[in-house]
């Protein structure tokens, strides 16, 4: 008797068993990422836009804005004509902090020595799963910290 060469079928629906389960954790592992992905894409943003706002300001040797608004959720750059949707960003970014907080003042100015008025704008996802705020200090420093549960690092 000749002894026939390949899988047989138990062989094969066990592969393919296998493969399903693998890909069904990285599905949910994937959607799971995702909305904290495009949080911290949001606020990378808004911290670049904060400092070509600053070097905006000094170039041209007066001030720069930037206004927040809620309704929509977006900012506009004044000197720069540019205006950032969060919603565009996807997974339901918005300003919204771990205590309810948008933002601290709605107009962040920056003058012709790259310093202005502090305040924060709080960012978050749909989930609320994570947090991020953005903005300067007095100095002109601009700052970018993620929410650790009970403190900003």
């Amino acid at each position: 008797m000749r002894k026939k060469s390949g899988f047989t079928l138990t062989e094969l629906l066990i592969v393919i068993v296998v493969l399903g389960i693998l890909a069904v954790g990285g599905a949910t592992s994937y959607l799971s990422w995702l909305p904290k992905y495009h949080l911290k894409s949001a606020a990378r943003d808004l911290y670049s836009n904060m400092q070509l706002a600053k070097m905006a300001a000094i170039r041209t040797n007066g001030n720069c804005s930037v206004l927040y608004s809620s309704n929509p959720d977006q900012y506009t750059i004044s000197l720069l004509n540019k205006t950032v949707v969060l919603g565009d960003y996807g997974s339901g970014v918005n300003f919204d902090g771990p205590n309810n907080e948008t933002f601290a003042v709605a107009t962040i100015t920056f003058n012709s020595r790259g310093t202005g008025n502090q305040g924060y704008a709080y960012l978050s996802n749909s989930g609320n799963t994570a947090y991020y705020r953005v903005g300067p200090l007095l100095s002109g420093v601009i700052n970018l910290q993620k929410w650790a549960g009970g403190s900003w690092k």
